[in-house]
């Protein structure tokens, strides 16, 4: 295009920029533009509101804010569209209080004229931070302003009312939906069933009745709330009511009620129902094999739990940090330090990099066992891994070092904590008292006591 003489027009290379953009191939077009602007295409609107989305794709805003700055210098007039992409941009980067201030700032100079895309942008900023009552005003003002709500607006505001428990609202926002003609979606029913399981019979009454059928979501979500309120007899009904519906459960189906049984100590069955999972050919994931690890773990099978992870390793379920961590915490609690820590080692051999929790299970397992050497040597890995220790790492070891009398160890410990900005729990806190009334004359405690107790 650019050997072309005379060269192709400004649309003829926005529809490529456009193209290319659909392939979200947004970096390559943001190049494209460069070439253009070096070779002196002349660009208009379209071309900069296209390249100031693929800035926001990219997660450079401050370049976007760049180009419509370029806008003005060129005398061109921003659209809504170039304002509702810098916005969702803003908010992508969760810079909700930039984002609203720019909005109000644009209705203030009525710089544009708000649509459903623009307000329905700014609504999920305001959820996305729990500001459930604004997303709810900005709604109103929304219809004061002659610009109707559409089953996004609603959608996003009834989820939003959902999580904060505050059913009864969202109801009222389906039932304004009717009256408005707007047909509600099974996005909207499905919020409502996970903000309320009170209420879930009720919402799927309504739902069918509108022709409105559940999908896999609407009985993901039934399923997990009932696992959770330990009623996984019910859960398991809802299980088996799902290919009357017409729908195959997915892998995360299985895995909730696996995780429900192992919760509920209800182990033959979580057995049974593992092996139900591989009979019919679900295909297991890393979470089936966290599931797995920790239920036994939890239930003092340890022994059959490394059973399981090397079965695991060698189907080709690949485990993850988070497997490692369940099943080297139940090594530590079932006493199996040596094989804790083979398995530790081993992590690194397979090249997974321990993270904050591996460390703290390991710390925590070293004091427990009254091997203060070995938990100040992984305090000290973690710092060469550049992985800062937090709140829980320097509680534990404190909680370690009073436990072995190492009193001088604890106090230093304390003042690290301190000035990295972390402070006692509640067990540490409890310790250390207990300590400050004991009536001992080691050194070292009457130093503790005298820099608390002065």
């Amino acid at each position: 295009m650019l050997r072309m003489r005379p060269l192709p027009t400004v649309i003829n290379f926005t529809q490529l920029l456009s193209a290319l953009v659909k392939m979200k191939h947004y970096s390559v077009a943001v190049s494209v533009f460069s070439k253009m602007c070096t070779f002196n295409i002349a660009v208009d609107i379209v071309t900069y509101s296209t390249v100031i989305n693929c800035c926001c794709h990219l997660k450079h805003v401050d370049y976007a804010f760049a180009l419509l700055a370029a806008i003005f210098k060129r005398g061109f007039v921003p659209n809504v569209v170039t304002y509702t992409t810098l916005l969702r941009g803003l908010i992508s980067q969760d810079k909700f209080l930039e984002a609203e201030l720019m909005f109000k700032n644009l209705l203030k100079h009525n710089q544009i004229q708000p649509d459903a895309a623009i307000f329905n942008t700014i609504i999920n900023g305001q959820c996305k931070t729990g500001n459930t009552s604004q997303a709810m005003m900005l709604l109103r003002y929304m219809e004061k302003k002659g610009c109707m709500p559409d089953v996004v607006t609603y959608n996003t505001v009834i989820d939003s009312l959902s999580k904060d428990r505050l059913v009864d609202e969202a109801l009222g926002l389906l039932a304004e939906m009717s009256n408005k003609s707007i047909q509600p979606s099974v996005v909207s029913y499905n919020s409502l069933i996970h903000g309320e399981l009170g209420k879930a019979l009720a919402v799927l009454r309504t739902m069918t009745s509108k022709g409105i059928l559940p999908n896999t979501r609407t009985y993901n979500i039934l399923i997990n709330g009932y696992c959770k309120k330990m009623k996984v007899d019910t859960a398991i009904h809802i299980l088996e009511e799902m290919p009357r519906a017409g729908l195959t459960p997915t892998v995360e189906t299985y895995n909730t009620i696996l995780d429900g049984l192992f919760r509920t100590r209800r182990l033959d069955e979580a057995h049974k129902f593992y092996k139900k999972m591989l009979n019919q050919g679900v295909k297991l994931n890393v979470v089936t094999c966290r599931i797995l690890l920790r239920g036994l773990c939890w239930n003092g099978l340890v022994d059959e739990a490394m059973t399981m992870f090397h079965n695991m390793e060698s189907c080709g379920l690949v485990p993850d940090i988070c497997a490692y961590n369940i099943l080297i915490h139940g090594l530590f609690k079932d006493g199996k330090v040596d094989e804790a820590r083979n398995l530790y080692h081993n992590l690194l051999l397979k090249g997974l990099q321990p993270d904050v929790i591996s460390y703290n299970i390991m710390i925590q397992g070293f004091c427990h066992e009254g091997l203060l050497e070995e938990a100040y040597k992984t305090l000290l890995e973690m710092e060469e891994h550049n992985c800062l220790p937090n709140e829980v790492t320097y509680n534990t070891l404190i909680r370690g070092c009073f436990k072995n009398k190492m009193y001088d160890g604890g106090c230093v410990l304390i003042d690290e904590m301190v000035a990295h900005g972390f402070k006692a729990d509640t067990s540490t806190a409890s310790m250390l008292f207990d300590l400050l009334q004991l009536k001992e004359q080691d050194p070292a405690l009457l130093a503790l006591q005298k820099k608390f107790m002065p």
